[in-house]
């Protein structure tokens, strides 16, 4: 009986449904036509039978430890939902991101994707034990080694080039997908994972687009024709016929260049690879020409990594088929929240701390990645390219905001939890001195390793709402911020408060649950560990360094309490280390597409302003939510006077870089702004008491957006011009060209700058300059009270700065 027939009577007697039996047959005529060159028709009708339901058994069990897993996950979702305090809603935003109710000990757990995805990708770069870090960009992202990478792929492919290194991050990155691989299966996600999967295919629309379809064609089909690569049926589930091969590419050229292409969701795709590349030499090729190039296999492969835990996180948390679990638990949220009917001021605290539907739905599509999925790849660059470009011309200086403000955050983030904030900072500098490589040794071990290992702009992250992007202006943003320090400062601050807090859990693993110290006990109170579960934790052998004892969350024998743990921990550093998280970024961008209008128009109005909002949603919350009235007022008290301290610092320290004295502090009007400023408000301090701020900026393009706002100034500037109204001037020529120019506003070359290139612009343009430059220094005395120890126009400073 034929294979057909044989399915066809096991429809007809339900053992089967006919999806299952259409499967089957086309994998059974797939392997056929791949067995039948090499045997004769009925061996080849017998094995690929057999195969066949070998194939289909194995699926079937994976298929129902999916639903065991989709079911169990819905359940335990659901329930932790109906145990937050504050609803339904609020429950399911906490999966998604840190719950700022903080309502983990009701729930019994607060563990949540944005952070376990986090916690997953250090797991797999710890791994890797730092075996890439040859290939990451040095010199502020200027040099790279771009050309023995290239080894890697060949070590993987199992050839030996001799190459150390090579060898090193070959292993690692085996090891790292295997047990990502393993792991994400064990979760219910069913993968077809083939065995000679290597590296991930990344096809570049944008480089492919360059070249005719006849030469894509033609290109694949001379590998092809070489034996350097197969060209794989889908729906056969096997190598294509011969004649079939070029009708298979042709299609591919118009999948990639219509963005169809490099779909496999987070590092996983259980679809079958259409090109499987048999030597190292081929992929290369290909892919330097129409894919990653010669400089993109790092970033490829550290980007394949962070896909690959945001996978895992999501799988563990909402189920392997998350999309339907989420759809049904939004929709429990929303008929909770009909039922409770709540009053309009808890309306209005759930709306301002971003706990609605509306807001889950949000988080949940940038979490996913789907608000970063370019609609115009033409519209998505050139809003990115504005913004990479004031990316990189006014946050040159952000790192004089991040000094002051980041350790005032710290010391109240290692405060709450009983950390000695001295310890902090004293790690700190010794990390950023004399320690670099022994921290990043420890942290590897600890499940610490630094982020800025995925994130090369993490600076751009912080301050700008978004990495930047990979091509011209996105290279030159990440240049400029590199050559500010802000990476190296805030990846050592992340790293030293996230290790001293290491070292304080291992410290109190000594002590019973309620001998704990009272910050650390509320600690684990507050993302729902029980003494039960602490003295799980405690046991877990120690890792001694240098002296310390540190926790080893790796080493817990529970993987899931462990998993907690470090997601608790990261939560709290995010206290530390204000920056946004994906509720944040769903807000900022109003829920809109990359790639559209509104979208870019989003993302451009609200470039730099993604801090309040932060600040907003992590220290005022925290504040805010404290039992009693005295504790509120208590917690609001210190947080006020901390960060205005630290506001006043940056402003007076943004004077100095600028050249212009510090400012009277004993005037209300500094301690306004001082407020304003330490809440994250930037230029907004300037507006309050000038209609522009010192950098002549206005209401106008504070509101629109730094891109928007000061391209609308420059065109309503030259309409004036051209028809008579006015004339551009010297000083309105040089603020244009300044605005849109990489680097002048780095903090250490920022005076320089200004005074020997900009301000000479305008002498040169301007024939009353004099005039221009006096009544500048007239407006500084008025609205700050300030005057200039560099004054506008001079080539050289004629004293110093006269310190308050």
């Amino acid at each position: 009986m034929s294979i057909a027939k044989c399915l066809s009577r096991l429809v007809e007697a339900k053992r089967i449904t006919q999806k299952q039996a259409d499967d089957a047959l086309a994998l059974h005529d797939g392997l056929q036509g791949r067995l039948y060159p090499n045997m004769g028709p009925t061996s080849a009708e017998a094995a690929s039978a057999l195969e066949a339901a070998r194939v289909m058994a194995q699926a079937a069990q994976e298929r129902k430890l999916m639903a065991a897993k989709q079911a169990i996950a819905y359940a335990s979702a659901l329930d932790r939902m109906e145990k937050h305090p504050a609803g339904k809603t609020v429950g399911l935003q906490s999966m998604l991101v840190r719950d700022n109710l903080e309502g983990g000990e009701a729930m019994g757990t607060a563990i949540h994707i944005d952070g376990h995805s986090e916690n997953v990708t250090k797991r797999l770069l710890g791994m890797m034990n730092g075996a890439m870090a040859p290939y990451s960009s040095r010199l502020a992202g200027l040099r790279q080694d771009t050309e023995s990478i290239w080894n890697v792929v060949r070590e993987l492919f199992g050839e030996n080039t001799g190459d150390d290194a090579a060898r090193a991050a070959a292993t690692g990155w085996k090891q790292a997908t295997e047990y990502a691989v393993a792991r994400v299966k064990r979760a219910g996600k069913p993968l077809s994972v083939l065995e000679d999967w290597r590296l991930p295919q990344n096809w570049d629309s944008t480089r492919v687009k360059q070249f005719s379809q006849q030469q894509f064609v033609h290109d694949l089909m001379t590998e092809f024709e070489a034996g350097n690569l197969k060209v794989m049926d889908k729906q056969g589930q096997g190598e294509a016929p011969r004649a079939a091969v070029g009708g298979i590419i042709a299609n591919a050229y118009k999948d990639i260049t219509l963005g169809k292409a490099n779909s496999g969701t987070g590092g996983f795709s259980n679809q079958l690879r259409v090109f499987r590349f048999q030597n190292p030499d081929a992929y290369i090729r290909l892919m330097q020409k129409y894919g990653i190039g010669d400089g993109g296999l790092y970033n490829t492969m550290m980007g394949h990594l962070g896909g690959m835990g945001r996978e895992i996180a999501t799988v563990e948390i909402l189920g392997p088929n998350y999309e339907d679990n989420f759809r049904r638990l939004l929709n429990a949220a929303r008929e909770d929240d009909a039922l409770r009917k709540p009053s309009l001021g808890k309306r209005l605290g759930l709306w301002f701390s971003a706990n609605t539907p509306l807001h889950v739905q949000r988080t949940y599509d940038s979490l996913t990645g789907k608000l970063g999925v370019a609609q115009s790849e033409l519209i998505a660059g050139i809003g990115g390219g504005l913004r990479n470009l004031q990316t990189a011309a006014r946050l040159g200086s952000a790192t004089i905001a991040a000094l002051p403000g980041d350790s005032f955050t710290a010391s109240l983030a290692a405060n709450h939890n009983g950390i000695p904030a001295t310890a902090v900072l004293g790690r700190l500098v010794r990390d950023l001195t004399t320690n670099r490589d022994g921290a990043e040794e420890i942290a590897r071990q600890v499940n610490l390793t630094a982020a800025s290992v995925m994130d090369h702009a993490l600076g751009t992250r912080r301050f700008a709402d978004e990495v930047v992007g990979q091509g011209l202006t996105g290279r030159v943003a990440d240049t400029t911020m590199r050559l500010t320090g802000i990476n190296a400062w805030t990846e050592g601050l992340k790293r030293a408060w996230a290790m001293e807090f290491n070292g304080f859990i291992a410290r109190q693993a000594d002590h019973a649950f309620n001998d704990l110290d009272p910050a650390f006990q509320g600690f684990l109170k507050r993302y729902g560990f029980t003494p039960e579960q602490w003295d799980k934790l405690r046991v877990t052998p120690q890792i001694e360094a240098a002296g310390a004892r540190f926790f080893d969350v790796n080493g817990v024998e529970d993987q899931e309490l462990g998993d907690r743990l470090m997601a608790a921990i990261l939560d709290e550093r995010r206290f530390a280390v204000i920056e946004p998280d994906h509720r944040v970024r769903a807000r900022m961008t109003q829920g809109l597409q990359r790639g559209t209008f509104m979208g870019e128009m989003a993302r451009s109005a609200t470039q730099f302003k993604s801090f309040p909002m932060t600040f907003m949603m992590t220290h005022m919350m925290r504040a805010a939510i404290q039992d009693g009235a005295w504790n509120k007022i208590s917690a609001g008290a210190k947080l006020v006077t901390l960060a205005t301290i630290a506001g006043a610092v940056t402003s007076q320290m943004q004077s100095l870089v600028a050249g212009r004295d510090p400012q009277d502090m004993s005037t209300p009007e500094f301690w306004t702004q001082a407020f304003i400023r330490g809440g994250g408000g930037g230029m907004l301090g300037d507006l309050v008491y000038s209609s522009s701020t010192r950098g002549g900026d206005g209401l106008k393009e504070y509101i629109l957006g730094p891109a928007p706002g000061t391209i609308l100034s420059a065109t309503g500037d030259l309409s004036k011009a051209l028809i008579g109204d006015g004339k551009m001037r010297g000083k309105m020529l040089a603020q244009h060209i300044k605005a849109w120019t990489p680097g002048s506003s780095l903090w250490f070359s920022k005076i320089a700058t200004d005074r020997l290139l900009f301000d000479q612009i305008q002498t040169m343009l301007d024939p009353n300059y004099r005039q221009s430059f006096a009544r500048y220094e007239q407006r500084m005395k008025k609205d700050f009270g300030q005057g200039f120890w560099w004054r506008p126009g001079d080539v050289a400073p004629d004293r110093g700065p006269r310190l308050p």
